[in-house]
């Protein structure tokens, strides 16, 4: 089950057409009136075996799964749409590799092995993703300062091991300390100087599970930002705290939610509840403005129904607005999408900008 692979990578005519499209040649929207607009290079790493032993078809052709070209495109119209324009991804590099990606205890598989994993997932190799193999496999960081690469989107199959989210702030210096280590995960990813984040989607499932991966990133740099370190929708003067609240836990009381939970959901995932609830939820479209007028909605009064449309109603609610409240943006979208010049034009109120103590590196 254990072969080196060489280093494969295939330019197709698919990534040209996607490097086209997201580089300028398709009108991007305005962003909304004094939130300005920030630009994002992003280098897209498929990973995605050509199988031997099944006719040479690609891993996801073989599996019938998500075409990783289209959902890339997709990601980079929605993120544009759910930021009312203010972030702006541009695929500047897509490589394409035929292989899987190498663990940070230096197992990699081979097809035979792979294949046997999809029949019998027990057979599956405990183990993350090694992001610094990465980086030297693929000559990342060189690659990073050459073409100002902020982003890395990863695509691949199940059990290639990688986390919905990860990022690397400089020296792991988090704005504020946190017991919890969801908040922020650094993992093995090199310090390049700057924050990289690396997004790991999988093209057996959908865009819906694409956005929640980058709902999830809004919940960690959100904690660790205008959560001050905790993410807790009690606290009703933390801002990010009670965006996120909702109904089963504050009856009539209930807010935005969460990436798993809508305003009216019962438990995880439940985005198709049509139980009415009151809710605050569209005062976060002005906010730091928060009339307080509560309205009686449901999944579909509320526009919120079915993951991809949770997801994007849940993004579209993140405030936007220009200007500062009590030491934060407005716009939120500055933390999500330009970290780095977020905290250093305005540091955050008493952050301590310490290593992280806890967070989720990756084992030893």
């Amino acid at each position: 089950m254990r072969t080196p692979h060489k280093l494969v990578l295939r330019t197709v005519v698919t990534v040209a057409v996607l490097l086209a499209f997201s580089t300028g040649l398709r009108a991007a929207e305005p962003a909304a009136p004094g939130i300005g607009r920030k630009d994002i290079n992003v280098l897209v790493l498929v990973y995605d075996p050509i199988l031997k032993t099944k006719g040479d078809l690609k891993l996801h052709e073989y599996m019938h799964w998500s075409d990783p070209y289209k959902l890339t495109l997709q990601l980079v119209d929605d993120l544009r749409d759910v930021s009312h324009g203010y972030v702006n991804y541009h695929v500047v590099e897509m490589l394409e590799f035929d292989g899987y990606p190498t663990k940070r205890n230096g197992f990699t598989y081979d097809e035979e092995g792979f294949l046997g994993v999809l029949k019998d997932p027990k057979t599956a190799v405990s183990g993350t993703t090694g992001f610094q193999r990465m980086f030297e496999q693929f000559g990342l960081e060189a690659k990073i300062k050459e073409k100002d690469i902020g982003e890395i989107w990863l695509w691949g199959s199940p059990w290639f091991d990688w986390d919905e989210l990860h990022w690397k702030v400089p020296g792991d210096k988090i704005p504020y300390p946190t017991d919890n280590p969801w908040f922020y995960r650094p993992y093995d990813i090199p310090d390049v100087g700057k924050t990289i984040w690396i997004m790991g989607f999988s093209y057996e499932r959908g865009e819906g599970e694409a956005l929640e991966d980058f709902c999830h990133r809004i919940e960690s740099v959100m904690s660790l930002t205008v959560g001050k370190g905790v993410w807790d929708p009690k606290d009703r003067d933390n801002p990010w705290g009670g965006f996120t609240r909702i109904d089963r836990d504050f009856p009539g009381e209930s807010e935005v939610g969460s990436c798993h939970e809508a305003p009216n959901s019962s438990g995880g995932y439940d985005w198709d509840n049509k139980k009415e609830v009151w809710t605050y939820a569209d005062d976060w479209l002005t906010y730091p403005h928060l009339p307080r007028k509560k309205k009686l909605l449901d999944c579909d009064s509320g526009g919120w129904k079915g993951i991809v449309g949770h997801h994007m109603w849940f993004m579209k609610h993140i405030p936007h607005a220009p200007g500062v409240t009590d030491g934060f943006y407005n716009n939120w979208w500055r933390y999500i999408a330009d970290y780095d010049e977020a905290i250093r034009s305005l540091p955050p109120p008493g952050a301590t900008f310490e290593k992280a103590k806890i967070a989720m590196y990756a084992e030893e």
